[in-house]
C-alpha cells in the first residue's frame, strides 16, 4: 500500500447539511418556492448532484440560465456558513496522522471548486494542507465525479497504480468513481447518505487503514514496501 485517497469534502468534513442550507438559502434569495429538506436532500445525493440537481428539478419551463445562478448563491452562502467552523470527521485525523507515520502518500482526490477546499482548509479545525501530497479540485479534470478522471489524475500525478492505493468516500455516487478508476474504496457514509448493501462500508477509518496496511505488507515482497515517488509537493493545492 503506498497510497490513502481521501475523496470528496465530504470525506473530511460533514458538510451535507451546510450544503443544504445554502440552497435554500438561494432559493428564498431568488423567491423560487422551493425548499429542500432532509428526506429530499438525502435522496438528492444519492445521484451526482449540485448543477445537475438544479437543471433536472427547475427544468425547461423555468429561464436559462437560473440553474446556474441559483448554484452561484448557494455556493457564497456556503462559503459564508463555513467561517463559523467545521471539525474533522471523527477518525479523519487520527488516519492522516498513520498515513505520515507510515510514511504512505495521502492524496485529497475532490472535484470541489477551489475555493470551497479552500475554505474548508482555512476553517476546518485540525486540517491543514501541509498534510497531503496531493489535493485536486474541479480544475484538474474536466468531468466531474461519478466519473472517474479525478483518480486517474491522482495516480497519474503520483505515480502510481489503482492497486496500490485505497480510497475512501462518502457516498455510493462518489464511491463509484474510485471503483471505475480500479481502486478498492471503502464507503464511510456522511450523516445524510443513503446505504444499502455495501460490503465496503468502514465506520472507523483508521481500522480499516491499519488492517490494508497490514494485508498489502503480507502480500508484497520487501523491496516493493517503500512510498512511492512524489511528482507534486506536499501540500499542494491545484
Amino acid at each position: 500500500m503506498k497510497a490513502c485517497f481521501l475523496g470528496s469534502t465530504g470525506v473530511v468534513a460533514e458538510t451535507a447539511r451546510l450544503q443544504r442550507l445554502a440552497y435554500n438559502s438561494a432559493f428564498r434569495d431568488m423567491g423560487l418556492n422551493l425548499y429542500w429538506n432532509v428526506a429530499t436532500y438525502c435522496r438528492l445525493l444519492e445521484v451526482p448532484g449540485g448543477q445537475r440537481w438544479l437543471e433536472h428539478v427547475l427544468g425547461d419551463e423555468w429561464p436559462e440560465g437560473l440553474a446556474e445562478e441559483v448554484q452561484a448563491l448557494q455556493h457564497r452562502h456556503f462559503l459564508k456558513l463555513v467561517e463559523g467552523g467545521l471539525w474533522l470527521r471523527p477518525g479523519i485525523a487520527d488516519a492522516i496522522s498513520l498515513c505520515r507515520r507510515e510514511e504512505i502518500a495521502l492524496a485529497w482526490v475532490t472535484t470541489a471548486a477551489p475555493e470551497m477546499v479552500s475554505a474548508l482548509l482555512t476553517h476546518t479545525v485540525g486540517l491543514d494542507a501541509e498534510a497531503f501530497d496531493l489535493i485536486t479540485t474541479a480544475e484538474d479534470v474536466l468531468t466531474l465525479k461519478p466519473d472517474p478522471a479525478a483518480y486517474y489524475h491522482a495516480l497519474s500525478t503520483l505515480g502510481l497504480e489503482a492497486a496500490e492505493v485505497i480510497a475512501v468516500e462518502d457516498r455510493p455516487v462518489n464511491q463509484s468513481a474510485a471503483l471505475q478508476a480500479d481502486l478498492q474504496c471503502y464507503l464511510y457514509p456522511g450523516e445524510y447518505a443513503a446505504v444499502e448493501h455495501n460490503l465496503l462500508i468502514t465506520r472507523d477509518v483508521p481500522a480499516t487503514l491499519e488492517r490494508a496496511i497490514a494485508l498489502f505488507r503480507q502480500d508484497a515482497p520487501s523491496s516493493s514496501r517503500a512510498p512511492a515517488g512524489l511528482a507534486q509537493p506536499r501540500g499542494s493545492l491545484q
